[in-house]
């Protein structure tokens, strides 16, 4: 193992408690003085799109703007809070004694924005519907064996594993929307979510708020409306925010938080420090030169962390030690943090008999940090043995082709903020759905399979297993975690990560009186 020094050790000699954010977190609960929840108006937000921007449930995350929407139309199972589960349309997930089979209760009193009742027979279609597609909810229900699972009763599922999963609860609440029986025209698909979609242009939504919403007795919707815009430039959001145009901004860049921290006419909203992404050179180690250990090693020694935190963060993310979920109950705060050491990593790629080492890095500004890390990577790996030059595509263009994507021999990566025990076999082993670093290997496997068949407190031990062999051998150099950032007028209130920052609950936003 390396001879550096752990993340704790690195974040206590920064000044900064491994527990806290690196800065005042702007939420819906810092504001001491705010006023109670005020009925009625419309809120008007603006976030990012792609051109492949659609109403379709089964394409609910192909965007920012997709997802924030998707949250409102419709209900998801679950939902989680710093690691915990806050039950939704879900009351219950049990597993049995070995973990492969899950009773699922389903909550009585809802309804879909059409007048029917949710029951048990609408999760059930739901889950079969999603297992069948590809992208990210497919790939979080691969355990699931929908031939062998059936429905027990009206609000009871009996789910049936191909393999033991003690954390598929976590699963399930990663935005498995539900939508009624036999559904046909997912583009029109009914939702039990507090709004409703009245319009939709690819540049805009019109969603009125529902009066029958089953869980206003737990506040909201406030609003009679949402409007929603895509705007794909981050300073066009801004300023339309400034001149009236919207009311909330999201995905912000960090210039924005050192350019308008004193603005009183904004108010800044920043992520948690457990709900930070994690930048990352992923490296596919299957792909030339990578797939020599030597070289993907070498690389993690050419990074110079505290330089990226200090330029590409603006000093307000925190180092990267080439693992992901920093501030997880179930994080290995114990792996070393990998100093920027050139003159090892030239030895080491020397010890391989390389010389230098030349490579493209796959990259784009879709979001903060990745061109920017990309383009400061090419002076500091120079030092180290790279010779590097950058392949930048355009924003709406970067993950429109997953061949290349998955292809890529080296590309800058945001990974989002999931449960590691979601996380990891999402991104690494051999059944995962986006594999940027490559095929595994039966070693990994093996502790990923051990990892998922945990529950309770061995999973935080299961997990450090996979968290350990992926900073040894693993492809990804995880060098630096960032807050996402969004903006607003003073007057908004109530809006909610609920998991997901950059795709934020709106669910009880409110606006307070002028």
């Amino acid at each position: 193992m390396d001879q550096g020094f752990s993340r704790r050790t690195l974040l206590k000699a920064m000044g900064i408690s491994a527990g806290m954010a690196v800065l005042p977190t702007w939420s819906h609960s810092a504001f001491s003085a705010e006023p109670a929840p005020a009925k009625g108006g419309v809120l008007r937000a603006a976030f990012t799109g792609s051109g492949s921007d659609s109403v379709n449930v089964l394409q609910a995350t192909n965007s920012n703007i997709d997802y924030v929407r998707a949250r409102l139309i419709w209900d998801s199972l679950a939902e989680t809070d710093n690691g915990k589960m806050v039950w939704r349309l879900m009351e219950s997930a049990e597993p049995n004694a070995d973990r492969t089979r899950w009773a699922i209760k389903v909550r009585q009193g809802v309804t879909f924005s059409d007048g029917r009742t949710l029951t048990a027979r609408d999760v059930f279609f739901s889950l079969r519907t999603w297992h069948s597609q590809p992208g990210s909810q497919g790939g979080w229900l691969k355990p699931l064996d929908i031939a062998a699972s059936r429905v027990q009763d009206e609000q009871t599922l009996l789910l049936q594993l191909t393999r033991p999963v003690g954390s598929f609860d976590l699963l399930l609440a990663q935005s498995i929307f539900i939508f009624p029986e036999n559904t046909q025209d997912f583009s029109a698909a009914g939702g039990s979510g507090p709004f409703t979609l009245h319009h939709w242009t690819p540049d805009k939504s019109v969603l009125h708020a529902r009066g029958d919403y089953w869980d206003a007795a737990n506040g909201g919707p406030w609003l009679d409306g949402i409007e929603l815009y895509a705007i794909g430039e981050t300073t066009a959001r801004l300023n339309g925010l400034k001149a009236g145009q919207f009311d909330y901004a999201g995905g912000m860049s960090l210039l924005t938080v050192r350019a308008e921290q004193q603005n009183p006419a904004l108010k800044l909203w920043q992520s948690a420090q457990n709900e930070m992404s994690s930048l990352a050179m992923s490296m596919n180690l299957s792909k030339a030169p990578f797939n020599r250990p030597e070289v993907a090693e070498a690389l993690k020694y050419a990074i110079d962390r505290e330089a990226m935190v200090r330029a590409v963060t603006m000093g307000l993310g925190e180092v990267g030690n080439d693992a992901l979920g920093a501030g997880q109950p179930w994080f290995n705060d114990d792996l070393p943090v990998r100093g920027y050491d050139p003159d090892r990593a030239k030895a080491i790629l020397h010890k391989a008999g390389l010389s230098e080492v030349i490579a493209a890095i796959r990259t784009s500004d879709y979001e903060y940090g990745t061109a920017e890390s990309a383009t400061l990577l090419l002076r500091q790996a120079k030092a180290g043995g790279f010779s590097f030059s950058l392949n930048r595509l355009p924003a709406a263009d970067y993950y429109s082709d997953f061949g290349a994507l998955l292809n890529a021999p080296l590309q800058t990566n945001l990974y989002r903020p999931m449960p590691l025990p979601v996380a990891l076999p999402f991104y690494y082993g051999s059944a995962a759905p986006w594999p940027f670093t490559g095929p595994a290997s039966p070693q990994l496997d093996k502790l990923i399979a051990a990892m998922q068949a945990a529950h309770g407190e061995e999973l935080r031990g299961r997990v450090a297993d996979v968290q350990q062999w992926l900073w040894q051998q693993g492809g990804d150099a995880i060098f630096a975690r960032l807050p996402s950032v969004a903006v607003s007028s003073p007057q908004v209130f109530g809006v909610q990560a609920a998991g997901f920052f950059d795709y934020p609950l709106l669910r009880n936003a409110w606006l307070a009186r002028p």
